[in-house]
């Protein structure tokens, strides 16, 4: 009787599991459709209230427009330009630093030391508005930083490296390439900006001296590298020279054959030397050609400015939609100050 309640009691418990995971279904569903419900609900609510104060929107919208095109057609026309620039021994955070203190600069209006600075006449340096700087962002770089960073140090150093906090350590200043953006009332001054900027960081007596001696030190490495490669080389002769006379004196043919695999060992280890050293060569070659400046320009300011064209920048767009804004605010919140009111008097209280 005991094994026939077995199989029964076994189609109890999953007759119950259906139940349970047609419930949770069913319940899902529900859910489901009382959020699509709410969600179409809050829809309508939104397009009734618009349809109720479109004309009010609108005209407030057409009136910031308006005034927006306004200005925009009678004040004057700006113009930018920019550069792009590969800072070296660690110059980056100065020339950030330098960069907002021209614009602290412009904000100040401080025409005579801007024209001191830039070389300029002072009506010229009137017609600056702004000085910015920003990142060329490359997610690489940072990967790069960090192999770069694996290589310099120890095993137990590496284990307890957290990738994701290295990446957050990664600032500003650690980007290879910089941005450098001028705006100008006058779209034919940027040519002379160029100068100043980077000999402000180049004339710096700090940085002069850490490219000299980086220069001292990437001369001195590509001498001893050279000498490396010619005492290579001349080892390498040596041993062919090796090789060929004890081939032509093949007396014991198990005995020259042991030793010419040795020479050949050795050939095959000056070989990978000489690959290396090689290597070594190109990279420090490399790295002279990429420190010949305190600031590599990649790219200088145009001889003529780009106007400001964007029309997230429009006076139109943005008191348009200014306007639009505080409108649809107003209206908010005169319907919150009715209901409060009407809460007040105890209409929305259940006697």
């Amino acid at each position: 009787m005991a094994k026939q309640n077995i199989p029964q009691d076994d189609e109890v418990d999953l007759g119950s599991l259906f139940k349970v995971i047609g419930k949770g279904f069913k319940n899902l569903l529900s859910a489901i459709v009382q959020l699509l419900r709410t969600i179409f609900h809050i829809l309508i609510l939104g397009l009734i209230f618009l349809r109720k104060n479109a004309l009010k929107l609108g005209i407030s919208v057409f009136i910031g427009a308006a005034i927006g095109l306004y200005l925009d057609l009678t004040l004057p026309v700006k113009y930018s330009s920019t550069m792009v620039v590969e800072p070296n021994f660690k110059s980056t955070q100065q020339l950030y630093n330098n960069i907002n203190y021209y614009h602290e600069l412009v904000k100040q209006k401080d025409s005579n030391l801007l024209a001191q600075t830039f070389h300029i006449s002072a009506s010229e340096a009137s017609n600056l508005k702004g000085f910015y700087i920003e990142p060329i962002k490359n997610e690489n770089e940072k990967y790069e930083l960090l192999s770069d960073f694996i290589e310099e140090v120890d095993t137990t150093t590496v284990r307890n490296i957290n990738i994701k906090e290295f990446k957050k350590s990664f600032t500003d200043y650690d980007y290879k390439y910089h941005k450098v953006k001028v705006k100008s009332l006058s779209n034919t001054i940027f040519e002379k900006l160029n100068t100043p900027i980077i000999s402000s960081i180049e004339n710096n007596p700090y940085y002069k001296y850490q490219k000299k001696i980086n220069d001292e030190n990437l001369l001195q490495n590509e001498k001893v590298l050279v000498k490396s490669l010619q005492e290579v080389d001349t080892l390498r002769k040596i041993y062919n020279e090796v090789l060929i006379t004890e081939a032509k004196k093949a007396e014991i043919g198990t005995n020259i054959t042991l030793a010419q695999g040795v020479k050949k060992t050795n050939e095959l280890e000056l070989f990978d030397e000489n690959l290396k050293l090689n290597k070594e060569l190109i990279d420090n070659n490399k790295e002279k050609a990429e420190t010949t400046e305190i600031i590599n320009v990649v790219s200088t300011f145009s001889k003529v400015g780009i106007e400001e064209r964007s029309i997230f920048k429009r006076k139109t767009f943005i008191l348009g939609l200014g306007t639009g804004l505080l409108m649809l605010a107003f209206i908010l919140l005169r319907q919150l100050n009715s209901y409060l009111i009407k809460f007040k008097e105890g209409t929305h209280f259940i006697s």
